[in-house]
């Protein structure tokens, strides 16, 4: 399957565009960082210290490496800065691209028999509303991204991540227009006394995650060196099995290193969660909508390359470290029929 370049990135975390690095939150930046292309990056990691020969020029490579994807970052946006700029990415696409939405904010849950898709979701800022003259109800329904906000936008291909206790009400979000589309959702609930947010640390850098999950906070350089390694190599191992998912339209996204790289760290961080002694419900591990990786999280030889760095970083006290792992939970329906 061709190419599926991610040529429109938004990045809402309820930034205006040209908004000061101070006021950014963590999420938005490694969101942001994350599709970065940097130098000589890996196919499918950028973070990895191995060291390879230089094949090529620095004028070919340059040529070959494709520009990095256009990105909005909306820190706090109303529903209808959400909906402007989304419209944008999806207008400044080609028929090739995809836009990438990532969405970190509280949720926001309506519990309405009549809702009509409209659910819940991402919370929104209300900023410019002026004093409410509605009640909780239709105030969180009316600053909401709700998921049928987002149907309009399936039309083209819609790669979704969304970090928020209320993921799960993106799951099942129906394709009508027979476009590719994925969903990665976080987990809607962390045990006590972890930080939330630390699925989006994953995508980002795994190692970098898996240190504040495990509560290392020193490592000396060579450790790191051989650590960053296995990771590379748990990456390689999660990519051999993600390669081999039959859906074609998922299968389009692969085509491009960005999105390849977030699936493939998904993958990691559902191993990595489903090991640990404290994610032990079902709303702690992370989702994807088609769920297609589930089973791949299982696999005894992921299992085994994570073993091997959680022994290698002496915590295994905090892990499980049986062959299984169990499966992540099922998909919640969210009453949009397809």
């Amino acid at each position: 399957m061709g190419a599926a370049p991610s040529e429109g990135a938004v990045s809402a975390e309820p930034s205006a565009t040209g908004i000061s690095e101070s006021v950014r939150s963590p999420d938005m930046l490694e969101s942001a960082s994350s599709a970065v292309q940097e130098p000589n990056a890996d196919a499918t990691r950028s973070d990895s210290t191995e060291i390879k020969p230089k094949e090529k020029t620095e004028d070919t490579d340059r040529a070959t490496r494709r520009p990095n994807p256009h990105k909005y970052v909306l820190y706090q946006p109303t529903v209808s800065q959400v909906l402007v700029y989304l419209a944008n990415a999806f207008r400044e696409i080609g028929d090739q691209g995809c836009v990438l939405l990532y969405l970190s904010s509280d949720g926001s849950r309506i519990d309405s028999e009549t809702s009509h898709g409209y659910i819940g979701g991402i919370a929104t800022s209300r900023r410019g509303q002026g004093d409410s003259t509605h009640d909780r109800t239709t105030d969180l329904l009316i600053n909401t991204v709700h998921p049928a906000d987002l149907v309009p936008f399936t039309r083209k291909p819609l790669f979704l991540i969304v970090e928020s206790s209320c993921s799960s009400t993106y799951s099942n979000m129906p394709n009508l227009f027979n476009q590719p589309m994925l969903a990665l959702l976080s987990p809607t609930m962390y045990p006590i006394h972890m930080n939330s947010g630390i699925y989006t640390f994953f995508l980002h850098s795994p190692l970098v995650a898996f240190c504040a999950l495990s509560q290392i906070t020193t490592m000396d350089a060579i450790r790191w060196a051989h650590v960053d390694r296995l990771f590379g190599e748990f990456e390689d191992c999660v990519w051999e099995f993600v390669s081999q998912v039959s859906d074609t339209r998922v299968r389009r996204f692969f085509g491009d290193d960005f999105l390849r790289q977030i699936v493939v760290r998904h993958v990691v961080c559902c191993v990595v969660l489903g090991m640990h002694r404290e994610f032990t419900r079902k709303e702690h591990l992370p989702q994807a909508s088609p769920e297609l990786f589930a089973q791949i999280a299982e696999e005894a030889e992921l299992i085994r390359k994570a073993r091997a760095i959680i022994d290698e970083c002496g915590v295994a006290e905090m892990y499980r470290l049986e062959e299984n792992i169990g499966s992540p939970a099922p998909v919640t329906d969210t009453g949009l029929s397809t």
